[in-house]
């Protein structure tokens, strides 16, 4: 496969385009000057791509994949994974024309690393570059006003998770995406790995039945790995909202939320404790969610896993009327998902952990390269999660034998 990467007419872009070789040699890739101008997420008319002509009647001729066209986008904020969703991003086919960051340090790192110009508030970055798209991600209360100001000024965005540190924080802001036809995307990694594909199609073609039981843990190193880098401030729970809870347990409600669907789900019990670590932000916590009509989610999320070769302890349970699928490592640290059925196990290897954010960000950007109004999960699906992270938080807090054994510090206010 080649890529061949070139300027416009306007010579502020590149288009990427991907060639895919036929099975045997085709003639060169003929190129034509391709124009691709922008407006507010919708690609305007572009000439046509003529593909190769055949050597020979019976080869195929190469294939292009237009999705790979240069969007200029912004990114917002070093912290949590505002880098690495950039770089994400770069590695797609996009260009970083600005970045953001409310502090001088994490600033500079940005700028230098994506070699564009840095500014210390969203305002003023957004207008200055004009982006096609914006990558949203910030210190948990900061979060919703990088929002407004996507929504503010009709830009696509994608959202890092966990978007806000509570749901009151957030829903303003999502509600003006929703009013003024905002596109907004939530880059939540399980979307895009094969697990969830797998059970996906087993529930559609009728061989996993049911949903009954849902269980997910996401237990990462300990809060300590936060201290040296820029992300310190998530040890502090009046700027998180929490510890691993509020980090972490958006990856596993969304999942549980994409199963279910529309249904009303209620948080039904929670616990955050902070006995491994004695900090102020819960190290491990376990969340229960329950549908009206009797599917229960359990989530876990933790700061508990060593420091170590590997990045933590990951796993996935689903138990459907007619299979279970489960999720876990091999000895070499592999992901392997099995299928339990009444006709015997079978295995699936799944890609590396960073497929899935990287095939999520690709699905949303080949979106707004495409126009569309909408992707899914959006913006108000965060407002949902956050709702059910709350009322988990709320559960734990109310009762002390389901928080501390030490002191926990409070939330900031709204």
């Amino acid at each position: 496969m080649e890529v061949v990467r070139r300027g416009d007419r306007t010579g502020h872009r590149a288009a990427f385009l991907r060639r895919v070789e036929p099975p045997h040699h085709g003639d060169p890739l003929r190129r034509r000057e391709f124009g691709h101008q922008w407006a507010r997420g919708r690609p305007r008319k572009r000439p046509l791509l003529d593909p190769p002509a055949p050597r020979c009647a019976g080869h195929p001729p190469a294939r292009l994949d237009l999705r790979y066209t240069t969007m200029r986008t912004a990114l917002l904020s070093y912290s949590h994974h505002g880098r690495g969703m950039a770089g994400t991003t770069r590695d797609l086919g996009h260009e970083i024309v600005a970045v953001m960051d409310a502090e001088p340090g994490p600033r500079q790192q940005l700028a230098d690393e994506f070699n564009c110009p840095a500014y210390s508030s969203a305002g003023e970055c957004l207008d200055a570059s004009q982006p096609d798209a914006v990558l949203v991600a910030g210190k948990h209360t900061e979060m919703p006003d990088h929002v407004r100001a996507c929504a503010e000024r009709g830009l696509p965005f994608l959202l890092d998770k966990p978007f806000a540190d509570c749901a009151a924080r957030l829903r303003p802001a999502a509600e003006l995406c929703t009013e003024r036809g905002v596109f907004s995307a939530l880059t939540l990694p399980n979307r895009g790995t094969e697990l969830v594909d797998l059970v996906q199609g087993m529930i559609d073609d009728g061989s996993f039945g049911d949903l009954v039981l849902y269980n997910s843990r996401l237990n990462n190193g300990p809060p300590s790995r936060y201290d040296p880098t820029p992300s310190a401030w998530h040890n502090d729970a009046t700027i998180a909202g929490g510890g691993c809870w509020a980090t972490e347990s958006a990856h596993g409600i969304d999942t549980f939320l994409q199963f279910v669907g529309d249904r009303p789900v209620t948080a039904v019990g929670g616990v955050i404790s902070n006995s491994m670590y004695g900090r102020e932000v819960e190290d491990v916590a376990v969340g229960v969610l329950r549908t009206d009509d009797g599917v229960t989610g359990i989530v876990e999320s933790g700061y508990s896993y060593p420091s170590g070769a590997r990045a933590g302890d990951h796993s996935f349970r689903f138990i459907g009327t007619k299979a279970t699928v489960l999720q876990r490592y091999d000895q070499q640290g592999n992901r392997v998902t099995e299928v339990h059925t009444t006709e015997g196990v079978t295995f699936h290897e799944e890609s590396p952990h960073t497929r899935g954010m990287k095939e999520i960000m690709r699905r949303a950007l080949v979106a707004i390269e495409e126009g569309r109004s909408s992707f899914s999960p959006d913006v108000e699906h965060a407002v949902r999660i956050l709702e059910l992270q709350d009322a988990v938080y709320a559960l734990a807090r109310a009762n002390p034998m389901t928080n501390g054994p030490h002191p926990l510090g409070a939330p900031g206010a709204v």
